[in-house]
């Protein structure tokens, strides 16, 4: 739950025009972790869609909880988060 304060925190921070785009990949980076982080630490699905919801758009935090909810639970390490960063930066 802890982990799911912080998306709040940098949500909050993550703003202003030229910094926007450098720090959308690294912000997403930080909600996968948030998200991972928050499966291990036992926290439901819904509990995880609600905290994302709180910064980004509903669809885009379903989509997110889902797919952290879909790994096993082997795949839920720090990787899953610098794969997303690495995608986006991609774009």
């Amino acid at each position: 739950m802890r982990v799911l304060a912080m998306i709040a925190v940098i949500g909050m921070t993550a703003s202003g025009s030229v910094a926007q785009d450098v720090d959308k990949c690294a912000l997403t980076e930080t909600w996968f972790n948030a998200a991972v982080q928050a499966r291990l630490d036992g926290d439901t699905i819904g509990t995880v869609r609600r905290a994302l919801r709180k910064d980004m758009d509903r669809t885009a935090a379903e989509q997110l909880a889902e797919f952290v909810f879909a790994l096993p639970e082997e795949a839920l390490t720090p990787e899953v988060a610098k794969a997303a960063r690495t995608q986006c930066e991609a774009l």
